[in-house]
């Protein structure tokens, strides 16, 4: 906590509550629990959230993001020119809609409660550095340019390239990453693009595994890759969807949404021949839209490094349980992301500097078990730690004590 920078807020109740959320996540009510049955500290709820929203208000959030900023660039030694972004949507048990909960596009497939928008910037080790939240109806493509513009104006990068889905691509957020001197690579949407584009790709690339091609789009580079193995998904998915919008136009009464490859004519269903030859046509092709000078190859593992912001997502939702959601006012919701921001820059870089997965550091932390003996005449105590004689066990831990003799 002290090695990354957090300490700049001096609040030692923030502190707590976030090495227990790292420890073993769960409600705000049990964290009061863990605190004084695991830790030796004694905080009532009250006191809990007082101190939460005091610290939103003096801006927990932008002190956070500064120290995991200068982190990174001084212990990680990263230039930061190059960082990735991705949203999620976090639900509630809830709904009513209010402030920024409100129903949207859920992530998690519940449609059913309300939920917010997350937005989340990683560095190339999909170590946390800035996150911002949006309304839940807010649409991806929206949050993309105020958040590169946050980010740049922290980061002081006049050369910084973001890399980011396809879903935040439209011609107006291409047109203003160029008017802010902005550096992208964005998948790109094949499908959306017009024919003459897509046959000339494909004939470039005729079905050469690993194949690339080339061509003008939006005026800047759209580099397009052709893998046999992506093919095959593809074409196997085709087939299954083909063989669904038969099934539907054969029971038109079961029509409740709309299907890939079901098209009405003169007011009947059937399949649309056109829709399933460009898709055929694009199949093992991956598109991806670029301003930089980066070559073809480094473009495209560049792109494929997103992965890292995903796996930064399982951790917030899975090991730090940041869903579904309880609290009901802004500023608690808001108090509570930070808290799990803080817990995912841990997590991420015990990850980093040992290898472990924040579960597995958590599992061999707790075969350490320290005993305080009082002596009875003097009323004196000690601390005695559980002699650990497994060499494995041993080796493990000397990798989270080197840590800790780095903090000290």
């Amino acid at each position: 906590y002290r090695h990354l920078g957090f300490d700049n807020f001096p609040d030692p109740i923030i502190r707590d509550l976030i090495a227990a959320r790292v420890y073993q996540p769960v409600s705000k009510l049990e964290i009061v629990e863990i605190l004084e049955d695991s830790f030796d500290r004694s905080y009532s709820l009250k006191t809990v959230y007082r101190h939460l929203k005091t610290a939103v208000e003096k801006n927990l959030k932008d002190c956070f993001q500064a120290a995991l900023i200068n982190f990174v660039k001084t212990d990680l030694n990263d230039s930061l020119r190059l960082v990735f972004y991705d949203v999620t949507t976090l639900a509630f048990d809830s709904h009513a809609r209010e402030g920024l909960k409100d129903f949207g596009f859920s992530k998690d497939h519940r449609f059913q409660d309300v939920q917010i928008v997350v937005g989340l910037v990683v560095n190339r080790d999909g170590f946390p550095l800035y996150f911002d939240v949006f309304n839940g109806k807010t649409f991806e493509g929206k949050t993309f340019i105020p958040v590169v513009e946050k980010i740049k104006n922290l980061l002081a990068s006049p050369e910084l390239t973001v890399i980011a889905d396809a879903v935040m691509v439209s011609r107006l957020n291409i047109e203003e990453l160029n008017k802010r001197k902005i550096g992208f690579i964005v998948g790109a949407r094949l499908g959306n693009l017009p024919r003459q584009f897509q046959e000339k790709i494909s004939r470039e690339i005729s079905g050469a595994d690993g194949g690339i091609a080339t061509v003008n789009y939006l005026n800047h580079r759209l580099v397009c890759q052709y893998l046999s193995s992506r093919a095959t998904k593809d074409r196997s998915d085709r087939e299954k969807q083909i063989e669904k919008a038969k099934r539907i136009i054969f029971s038109p009464s079961k029509i409740t949404g709309r299907f890939k490859f079901v098209e009405t004519v003169n007011g009947k269903y059937k399949v649309n021949e056109n829709l399933v030859e460009k898709t055929k046509m694009l199949e093992g092709i991956k598109g991806y839209l670029t301003n930089t000078n980066l070559d073809e190859q480094t473009i495209i593992s560049r792109y494929h490094d997103l992965w890292r912001i995903e796996k930064s997502f399982r951790i917030t939702k899975s090991d730090l349980e940041a869903r579904p959601i309880f609290h009901q006012l802004d500023k608690t919701i808001i108090s509570h992301l930070i808290i799990v921001f803080a817990g995912l820059a841990i997590a991420r870089y015990l990850e980093i500097k040992t290898g472990f997965s924040l579960k597995k550091t958590i599992k061999i932390a707790k075969k350490v078990l320290t005993h305080k003996v009082i002596i009875a005449k003097t009323g004196e105590s000690a601390l005695i730690e559980t002699k650990i004689t497994d060499p494995i066990l041993c080796g493990q831990l000397e990798k989270l004590r080197a840590l800790e003799y780095q903090m000290s």
